[in-house]
């Protein structure tokens, strides 16, 4: 029987523990100015399509892709959507192994920002 309210206590200091990180994650957001969320979004958007590739780190260059720290729009877009450079630009690599990804303007947007963020 101790053992099940041990259990128990576990449990219970688990659901409050993920409960309350979730609220305060939800509190922090509705904090945030848009400029931050915008921030925020790019660094996610960055994070799950692109530093598998290029590096966690922007500013540092990956296994397969360059750094991309300070891209502008037009780079990204030609990158992300068509795969292609925008023209008269000089590519860091030969490689045409960039994977084309389905964002929208506001998106990539997102990621310029992050890219761009001191």
């Amino acid at each position: 029987m101790g053992r099940i309210r041990v259990r128990g206590g576990i449990f219970r200091l688990l659901f409050f523990f993920v409960t309350t990180t979730l609220v305060l994650a939800n509190c922090k957001e509705e904090n945030l100015t848009p400029e931050q969320k915008l921030l925020s979004q790019g660094k996610g958007l960055y994070v799950a399509n692109c530093s598998a590739c290029h590096n966690q780190n922007p500013a540092i260059d990956g296994a397969v892709g360059p750094a991309v720290k300070g891209s502008n729009f037009e780079l990204l877009k030609a990158r992300i959507v068509s795969g292609t450079y925008p023209q008269g630009y000089n590519p860091k690599r030969s490689s045409k192994l960039m994977t084309r990804l389905p964002l929208n303007d506001e998106q990539i947007r997102s990621i310029e920002a992050y890219l761009n963020a001191p």
